[in-house]
C-alpha cells in the first residue's frame, strides 16, 4: 500500500479484502506483486466470488474493512463504517446491493483512535446452532 507516497507491506488483509459469500471486494493495487495479484483473482474467480475492485484512497477511508453477517432471519448484510460507504462509488454500491443489504454507521472515533473499522470490532460464529 502507499502510505505518504511510500510503498509499504499490508499488515492484515483486513485492510484491502472484505471476503463474502458470492463476492470480494478487494484492492488489487495494493498487491504489488502481479503474479500474486493474478493468483489471488484466480481464486476468487474460481470460488465464483463477484470481484468489487477499490482503490487505494477507499482503503485509507476503511472500504476493505468490511464484514457480511447473517441476521435473526439469515438475511445476509454487509457492515460497514460511514467513511466506508461514503468512499464507495454508486456502481460499487449497486453491485453490493445485489447480495446483501448495507448496514452503516459513524466509526469515526474507533477509526481515528484505533486505526481500524467494522471488521476489526466484530468476528464471525460458524458454530451449529443446538
Amino acid at each position: 500500500q502507499t502510505v505518504e507516497g511510500e510503498r509499504k507491506p499490508i499488515y492484515h488483509t483486513n485492510v484491502m479484502m472484505c471476503l463474502a459469500e458470492t463476492f470480494a471486494v478487494i484492492c488489487l493495487d495494493s498487491i504489488d506483486d502481479k503474479k500474486e495479484r493474478k493468483n489471488v483473482l484466480k481464486h476468487l474467480k474460481e470460488d465464483r466470488k463477484e470481484v468489487i475492485v477499490i482503490t487505494e484512497d477507499q482503503v485509507a477511508n476503511f472500504a476493505g474493512n468490511m464484514l457480511q453477517v447473517r441476521g435473526l432471519d439469515n438475511k445476509r448484510f454487509l457492515v460497514m463504517s460511514q467513511a466506508a460507504h461514503d468512499s464507495l462509488t454508486t456502481a460499487q454500491i449497486k453491485t453490493i446491493e445485489k447480495h446483501c443489504d448495507i448496514l452503516s454507521s459513524s466509526l469515526e472515533t474507533i477509526e481515528t483512535c484505533g486505526g481500524g473499522s467494522a471488521r476489526c470490532m466484530m468476528a464471525e460464529i460458524f458454530l451449529p446452532k443446538n
